[in-house]
């Protein structure tokens, strides 16, 4: 691949792959406001397992879907752009942190909305589905993590 067709390519996947991770920060932003807005608790656990829950929401696969494509744009363009030099593969190169570093956030949520499932009374089809949802979701973003790191080393 010719130089410019790599500058324009990662041009193109920086700014694809910026407005992905917004989207899903958007998502995010919502969850929060809807758990922060609480004021009376309708689980019997309590209010603040009952946020917990909502914020973990951000976990489950169908959420976190949306983070998906920039994480995929910050690999494909950091691999593409990896012997040009240009503003645009910088940016890059912060995306594929970026968004890494949001899966890590994604996991410690998951992770603590598991252990709220097993502070809650219980509810065996729903505590099998809420536990297999943010389940997934971790192994989602392990993934994502996975291709991240070799996207860093390869750039």
């Amino acid at each position: 691949m010719r130089d410019d067709d790599a500058i324009r390519w990662a041009r193109a996947t920086s700014v694809a792959g910026w407005l992905f991770l917004l989207a899903y920060l958007g998502v995010v932003t919502g969850i929060v406001r809807r758990a922060a807005a609480l004021n009376d608790a309708s689980f019997e656990d309590g209010l603040w397992w009952q946020r917990v829950e909502i914020i973990s929401f951000a976990s489950l696969p169908q959420n976190l879907v949306v983070l998906v494509p920039a994480v995929a744009a910050g690999v494909v363009g950091t691999v593409i752009a990896r012997s040009v030099i240009d503003q645009s593969v910088i940016l890059l190169r912060q995306l594929v942190r970026v968004s890494a570093g949001t899966c890590y956030v994604v996991i410690v949520i998951g992770a603590f909305g598991i252990l709220g499932v097993f502070f809650r009374n219980s509810d065996g089809v729903g505590d099998v589905s809420a536990l297999l949802g943010r389940l997934g979701g971790i192994l989602m973003a392990v993934g994502m993590i996975k291709l991240c790191l070799e996207a860093e080393r390869t750039g």
